[in-house]
Parts: C-alpha cells; sequence; structure tokens
C-alpha cells in the first residue's frame, strides 16, 4: 500500500475520508471532508473521485458528498453485526415500549464499546448514546459489561490501558476495575448511576450467543432516582425485565442451531 510523506497509507486516508460524517449530516463539502480527515485539499480530490467511482460515496448537484449505497450495502453484509441487531430489533422495541425510556444493543470494539441500536420515546430521560458510535468500555454499563466477559487476557489489556475521564463516571484505580469486573461477572449485571449525566441511569446485562459467548450488552437508560437510591432499589422490577429479554434473545440466537 503506498504511504504519503507523511506516512499515512491512501487507504487510510479514504478511511478517513468516509469517517469526517457524523451522525445526522449528510452533506459535506470537499472543503469540509478534507479538514475533517485531516489530509491537504489537493490530496482529497482523487481519492474522492475514486470514491465516488467505486459507489462509497454519491456526488451530489450542488457539488457536495454523501455516503454512497454501495457502502451501505457492504456495511449491511456483515453478517455477525447485522444478525445480531436484526435479531435484538424486536426485543428492544418490547423493551422500550414497556418503559417508556431507552433500550440499546452494544458489543465491545477494541476498548470501546460500539452502540448498534437505540431505541428510545420522546418522554425519554437524557441519552447521549447515538447508533454508530463509541464510549469507552469503563465509562458505561454495557463496555464494563463486555469487559467483565472478555477472556482473561483481554481483561488484563484492557485494565491496563490508559482511562481518560470520558464524563463523570468515578476515577477506577486497577485493582478496583478489576474487582469491578469481577463482581460483574458473578452478579451478571451492573448499573452506572449517573456516570454520563446526573440526570440518567444505565442498568446493562450480558447477551449470549450459540455458544455460550458473551456477544453484546443489552442496557437500558432510566431517569435517576432524585434521591439518588439505587434504581434495582427503587424499581425491582427492572433487571428482571431486563435479564428476561436478554434470555428470549439468546433463545433467539441461538434457535437455528437447535433446529
Amino acid at each position: 500500500m503506498a504511504r504519503s510523506s507523511a506516512g499515512i497509507s491512501t487507504l487510510e486516508r479514504a478511511v478517513r475520508l468516509l469517517e469526517a460524517f457524523a451522525p445526522g449530516e449528510q452533506d459535506l463539502t470537499q472543503s469540509q471532508l478534507a479538514s475533517r480527515a485531516g489530509i491537504p485539499l489537493s490530496s482529497s480530490t482523487s481519492l474522492l473521485r475514486e470514491l465516488v467511482r467505486l459507489g462509497l460515496l454519491e456526488r451530489t448537484e450542488d457539488r457536495s458528498y454523501r455516503i454512497g449505497v454501495h457502502l451501505w450495502e457492504l456495511a449491511s453484509g456483515t453478517p455477525g453485526v447485522v444478525g445480531l441487531r436484526e435479531t435484538a430489533l424486536p426485543h428492544l422495541q418490547r423493551l422500550q415500549a414497556s418503559l417508556g425510556h431507552h433500550s440499546q444493543l452494544g458489543i465491545l470494539d477494541g476498548a470501546e464499546v460500539l452502540f448498534l441500536e437505540r431505541l428510545s420515546s420522546g418522554n425519554g430521560t437524557v441519552n447521549h448514546t447515538l447508533v454508530g458510535k463509541r464510549m469507552p468500555f469503563y465509562a458505561s454499563s454495557s463496555g464494563l459489561v463486555l469487559a467483565a466477559h472478555a477472556t482473561p487476557e483481554r481483561r488484563r489489556e484492557l485494565v491496563a490501558l490508559p482511562r481518560p475521564r470520558y464524563a463523570i463516571e468515578p476515577d477506577f484505580t486497577d485493582q478496583a476495575l478489576r474487582q469491578l469486573l469481577a463482581e460483574i461477572r458473578k452478579t451478571g449485571v451492573h448499573q452506572s448511576q449517573g456516570w454520563v449525566h446526573p440526570k440518567s441511569t444505565a442498568l446493562a446485562v450480558p447477551v449470549r450467543g450459540a455458544l455460550g459467548t458473551v456477544v453484546g450488552a443489552l442496557a437500558v437508560v432510566v431517569p435517576s432516582d432524585p434521591q439518588g437510591a439505587d434504581q434495582r432499589l427503587a424499581n425491582p422490577g427492572l433487571e428482571a425485565m431486563l435479564l428476561r429479554t436478554a434470555a428470549g434473545l439468546h433463545n433467539d440466537l441461538t434457535r437455528p442451531q437447535r433446529s
């Protein structure tokens, strides 16, 4: 793969251009794309032309760019992620309808939780989760549940990484984080109360796949108790509802292997 004088490969530059689109944005100019990608405007011209030719970007009438249909086709063909999301969607819908707030699904990717889906209502509490976006594993209930059920080697790697402050999550020592992950493995659930926003509490449980391994985290985001009470005590049915939903999702994920 050819590399520029800055040591950045052509492929990496192309990926940076694709990553420049933020949630809710449809069209960006060449200048905006180049600036966000951190590459010279002149260098972006041929790359954008090639991305358009391959169908990964589209050129609009006003000479802006938008994500192309072929890129969506390629992403939709990812069997593991798409299969998990599609199977989980009815369960998330029922959970969200029962709560009237938020239900969401995440997976561990690197040292971050990547959110595949989020369902909300107009009356839902504050939730900064966005579909297709990430949070550090240590700053969310979903990320901690996923880290807790990773392999021992992976857990050691995650604990050893730097943990810059993301929001208002606790500043764990390595030992405290190891103890927390061990507790989550025993209880199968984790609550982060006011970690991202004081008004919101997230509760997450693992989702197990066909082989019993954890393939995702199912979470709800509900209002924090004004007096700071544990949501599992203030709403004792919440944890049971979440665990039942995860069990139902596990059954659906394993059904093809049982037939």
